[in-house]
């Protein structure tokens, strides 16, 4: 932690274990989004002009002239998520969904770890 951030849990009564409570939290609500912001969208049948991307994973092209639909994975809590990961196909936004699940998952590991440690030193 930074000397701010210390500074301001001193002054508000905010301990460590209280700090690593809300990074749980936090992680866990990240999760949630994760799941949420996980979806399959289906291109209009009456686009006046056609449009397409990259897949996110793979770099194939995913137009609307030829493909029905495609996979997208949002990530409200994070800056870089102003648009969602498009996908070519369920297995490719798999991966990106099942790797940004496991590091959510290790980084919630690595705290509740610290945590744990926090508590047996106070004993």
């Amino acid at each position: 932690m930074t000397d701010n951030q210390n500074l301001l849990m001193k002054l508000t009564g905010y301990n460590e274990d209280m700090h690593l409570m809300n990074c749980i939290w936090e992680t866990g609500y990240q999760m949630e989004q994760l799941k949420k912001g996980y979806y399959q969208r289906y291109f209009p049948k009456d686009l006046k002009r056609g449009w397409g991307f990259n897949c996110y994973h793979c770099n194939k092209r995913v137009h609307s002239d030829k493909d029905e639909s495609y996979y997208a994975v949002s990530m409200v809590w994070s800056e870089e998520s102003l648009m969602p990961k498009r996908f070519c196909s369920k297995d490719c936004s798999d991966v990106f969904y099942n790797e940004s699940m496991e590091w959510l998952l290790k980084e919630r590991e690595k705290i509740e770890n610290k945590r744990m440690q926090l508590r047996k030193a106070s004993k």
